[in-house]
Protein backbone atom coordinates (compact mmCIF):
# COMPACT_ATOMS: atom_id res chain seq x y z
CA UNK A 1 0.00 0.00 0.00
CA UNK A 2 1.67 3.22 -0.47
CA UNK A 3 2.42 5.25 2.16
CA UNK A 4 0.04 8.72 3.06
CA UNK A 5 0.56 10.65 5.45
CA UNK A 6 -2.78 9.12 6.82
CA UNK A 7 -0.88 5.89 6.82
CA UNK A 8 1.39 7.17 8.98
CA UNK A 9 -0.95 8.79 11.15
CA UNK A 10 -3.04 5.78 11.39
CA UNK A 11 0.28 3.81 12.45
CA UNK A 12 0.81 6.37 15.14
CA UNK A 13 -2.75 5.85 15.89
CA UNK A 14 -2.18 1.67 15.85
CA UNK A 15 0.80 2.37 17.94
CA UNK A 16 -2.00 4.27 20.37
CA UNK A 17 -4.22 1.49 20.57
CA UNK A 18 -6.64 3.84 18.90
CA UNK A 19 -8.98 3.82 15.93
CA UNK A 20 -7.76 5.11 12.32
CA UNK A 21 -8.89 7.71 10.68
CA UNK A 22 -9.76 8.65 7.01
CA UNK A 23 -8.70 12.28 6.45
CA UNK A 24 -6.44 14.68 8.33
CA UNK A 25 -9.66 16.28 8.28
CA UNK A 26 -12.16 13.96 10.24
CA UNK A 27 -13.96 15.73 12.43
CA UNK A 28 -12.79 14.15 15.90
CA UNK A 29 -10.55 14.74 18.42
CA UNK A 30 -7.54 11.88 16.46
CA UNK A 31 -7.41 13.49 13.50
CA UNK A 32 -7.38 16.93 14.81
CA UNK A 33 -4.47 15.73 16.84
CA UNK A 34 -2.59 14.11 14.39
CA UNK A 35 -3.42 17.30 11.54
CA UNK A 36 -1.57 19.22 14.70
CA UNK A 37 1.67 17.33 14.67
CA UNK A 38 2.09 16.43 11.72
CA UNK A 39 3.75 18.68 10.07
CA UNK A 40 5.82 19.83 13.18
CA UNK A 41 7.15 16.18 14.48
CA UNK A 42 7.84 15.52 10.56
CA UNK A 43 10.25 18.42 10.38
CA UNK A 44 11.91 17.33 13.39
CA UNK A 45 12.17 14.10 12.74
CA UNK A 46 14.38 14.97 8.94
CA UNK A 47 16.34 17.49 11.18
CA UNK A 48 17.45 15.79 14.09
CA UNK A 49 18.67 12.46 11.88
CA UNK A 50 20.60 12.05 8.94
CA UNK A 51 18.30 9.94 7.11
CA UNK A 52 19.74 8.71 3.55
CA UNK A 53 16.81 9.83 1.32
CA UNK A 54 17.03 13.51 3.29
CA UNK A 55 20.83 14.03 1.73
CA UNK A 56 21.58 15.86 -0.83
CA UNK A 57 23.90 18.52 -2.26
CA UNK A 58 23.84 21.89 -3.82
CA UNK A 59 26.28 24.61 -5.84
CA UNK A 60 25.55 27.88 -4.07
CA UNK A 61 26.51 31.45 -6.17
CA UNK A 62 27.24 34.15 -3.87
CA UNK A 63 24.83 36.83 -3.57
CA UNK A 64 25.70 40.16 -4.78
CA UNK A 65 26.31 41.86 -1.65
CA UNK A 66 28.97 41.25 0.80
CA UNK A 67 28.22 40.41 4.28
CA UNK A 68 28.51 43.48 6.97
CA UNK A 69 31.75 42.01 8.58
CA UNK A 70 33.21 39.06 9.76
CA UNK A 71 33.23 37.18 6.27
CA UNK A 72 33.62 37.90 2.54
CA UNK A 73 30.79 36.04 0.73
CA UNK A 74 27.27 35.12 1.34
CA UNK A 75 24.98 32.50 0.35
CA UNK A 76 21.37 32.00 0.30
CA UNK A 77 20.30 28.80 1.44
CA UNK A 78 18.12 26.55 -0.73
CA UNK A 79 13.85 26.87 -0.50
CA UNK A 80 14.39 23.37 1.68
CA UNK A 81 16.96 23.43 3.49
CA UNK A 82 16.88 22.08 7.05
CA UNK A 83 20.63 21.64 8.44
CA UNK A 84 23.74 21.57 7.20
CA UNK A 85 25.92 18.43 7.36
CA UNK A 86 29.17 19.46 8.01
CA UNK A 87 32.16 17.71 6.52
CA UNK A 88 34.49 18.70 3.30
CA UNK A 89 36.05 21.90 2.38
CA UNK A 90 33.61 23.60 4.62
CA UNK A 91 35.33 22.80 7.89
CA UNK A 92 39.15 21.98 6.47
CA UNK A 93 41.47 24.74 7.76
CA UNK A 94 43.65 26.31 5.44
CA UNK A 95 46.95 24.93 7.85
CA UNK A 96 47.65 23.59 11.30
CA UNK A 97 48.93 27.37 12.33
CA UNK A 98 45.04 28.06 12.18
CA UNK A 99 43.57 24.63 14.10
CA UNK A 100 43.83 26.11 17.95
CA UNK A 101 43.89 30.04 17.54
CA UNK A 102 41.71 30.51 14.83
CA UNK A 103 39.06 33.82 15.80
CA UNK A 104 36.18 33.28 13.35
CA UNK A 105 34.01 29.82 12.71
CA UNK A 106 34.50 28.96 8.95
CA UNK A 107 31.03 29.77 8.63
CA UNK A 108 27.98 31.14 9.93
CA UNK A 109 24.51 29.88 9.15
CA UNK A 110 22.79 33.86 10.03
CA UNK A 111 18.97 33.43 8.69
CA UNK A 112 18.00 32.16 5.48
CA UNK A 113 22.30 32.52 4.49
CA UNK A 114 25.81 31.17 5.07
CA UNK A 115 28.45 33.59 5.73
CA UNK A 116 32.31 32.58 5.03
CA UNK A 117 35.06 33.32 2.95
CA UNK A 118 34.99 30.27 0.85
CA UNK A 119 34.23 31.69 -2.62
CA UNK A 120 31.86 30.73 -5.26
CA UNK A 121 30.55 28.13 -6.10
CA UNK A 122 29.97 26.93 -2.52
CA UNK A 123 29.39 23.39 -2.63
CA UNK A 124 27.35 22.03 0.68
CA UNK A 125 25.56 19.17 1.53
CA UNK A 126 22.74 19.57 3.57
CA UNK A 127 19.34 17.85 5.38
CA UNK A 128 16.35 18.90 2.85
CA UNK A 129 12.61 19.24 3.96
CA UNK A 130 11.25 16.24 2.65
CA UNK A 131 7.67 16.26 2.38
CA UNK A 132 6.51 13.74 -0.19
CA UNK A 133 5.73 10.76 1.67
CA UNK A 134 6.80 8.73 -1.10
CA UNK A 135 10.17 9.21 -0.68
CA UNK A 136 10.29 8.08 2.68
CA UNK A 137 12.22 5.07 3.90
CA UNK A 138 9.76 2.76 5.70
CA UNK A 139 12.54 2.70 8.75
CA UNK A 140 11.65 6.50 8.89
CA UNK A 141 8.32 5.74 8.24
CA UNK A 142 7.99 3.70 11.77
CA UNK A 143 9.74 6.15 13.57
CA UNK A 144 7.71 9.27 12.16
CA UNK A 145 5.00 7.29 13.30
CA UNK A 146 6.10 6.26 16.85
CA UNK A 147 7.36 9.91 17.05
CA UNK A 148 3.37 10.74 16.21
CA UNK A 149 2.17 8.16 18.87
CA UNK A 150 4.17 9.78 21.70
CA UNK A 151 3.59 13.71 20.69
CA UNK A 152 -0.29 12.67 20.25
CA UNK A 153 0.09 9.82 23.39
CA UNK A 154 -1.75 12.03 26.30
CA UNK A 155 -4.56 14.03 24.36
CA UNK A 156 -5.68 11.31 22.59
CA UNK A 157 -5.10 8.54 26.08
CA UNK A 158 -4.23 10.35 28.77
CA UNK A 159 -2.15 7.50 29.43
CA UNK A 160 1.36 8.18 31.50
CA UNK A 161 1.80 4.46 31.20
CA UNK A 162 0.98 4.33 27.39
CA UNK A 163 3.28 7.35 26.74
CA UNK A 164 6.81 5.42 27.92
CA UNK A 165 5.98 2.27 26.01
CA UNK A 166 5.63 4.59 23.29
CA UNK A 167 9.10 6.57 24.03
CA UNK A 168 10.24 2.94 24.23
CA UNK A 169 9.36 2.07 20.75
CA UNK A 170 10.47 5.45 19.18
CA UNK A 171 13.92 3.93 20.57
CA UNK A 172 13.77 1.03 19.34
CA UNK A 173 12.57 2.04 15.68
CA UNK A 174 15.61 4.55 15.48
CA UNK A 175 18.04 1.38 16.63
CA UNK A 176 16.24 -0.49 14.00
CA UNK A 177 16.62 2.12 11.54
CA UNK A 178 20.94 2.77 12.27
CA UNK A 179 21.33 -0.82 12.00
CA UNK A 180 19.15 -1.07 8.44
CA UNK A 181 22.10 2.17 7.07
CA UNK A 182 18.88 4.17 6.56
CA UNK A 183 20.55 6.63 8.86
CA UNK A 184 23.68 8.39 7.84
CA UNK A 185 26.23 7.93 11.46
CA UNK A 186 27.93 11.56 11.86
CA UNK A 187 31.51 11.52 11.60
CA UNK A 188 33.40 10.64 14.64
CA UNK A 189 36.22 13.35 15.61
CA UNK A 190 39.75 11.86 16.28
CA UNK A 191 40.90 13.19 19.24
CA UNK A 192 45.01 14.58 18.57
CA UNK A 193 48.15 12.37 18.63
CA UNK A 194 51.11 13.95 19.97
CA UNK A 195 52.42 15.04 16.51
CA UNK A 196 49.43 17.07 16.06
CA UNK A 197 49.76 18.85 19.83
CA UNK A 198 53.55 19.26 19.37
CA UNK A 199 52.32 20.78 16.01
CA UNK A 200 49.93 23.36 17.92
CA UNK A 201 51.15 24.48 21.26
Amino acid sequence: MAVSAVSICNRALQLLGSTSITSLTDDNDRARAMNLAYEPVRRRELQIRRWRFSITRDSLAALADAPDSGYSYQYQLPNDFLRLIEGGDLLTLADLSDYRGAEEALYSIEGQAILTDIGAPLAIRYLRDVTDTASFHPAFVEAFSAALAVATCERITGSSAKLQELRDMYRDAVRDASRANAIERASISVADDTWMSGRTQ
